[in-house]
């Protein structure tokens, strides 16, 4: 009976977990963000290959990083998608087609 009550113990503390922090992967490792809203969404994302589209679809996320502090995340995965945009472009307009 007491894995039982130990299993249980461990299940809501994970799920506490999971209804209050954003486990982000940026470019520096692993970062516990604490959510805006309390809902089992998006909580572990990697946000090294994101775009402005991305962070489009997760506007919950960028307001929790914007609200605790942590822009630099936003910014690094932002610009490097931007970098990515820009040398696209740049190949598609002087490639030899």
């Amino acid at each position: 009976m007491s894995k039982f009550f130990f299993g249980l113990l461990i299940g809501a503390a994970l799920m506490y977990g999971a209804m209050h922090y954003h486990f982000v992967r940026g470019e520096d490792g692993v970062f516990m963000v604490p959510k805006v809203t309390n809902e089992l969404r998006d909580v572990y994302v990697d946000i090294r290959s994101f775009t402005l589209e991305d962070w489009k679809l997760h506007k919950p996320l960028a307001a929790a990083i914007m609200k605790s502090d942590r822009s630099e995340l936003l910014a690094d995965s932002t610009l490097a998608g931007f970098r990515d945009n820009i040398d696209s472009l740049v190949e598609r307009l002087f490639s030899s087609e």
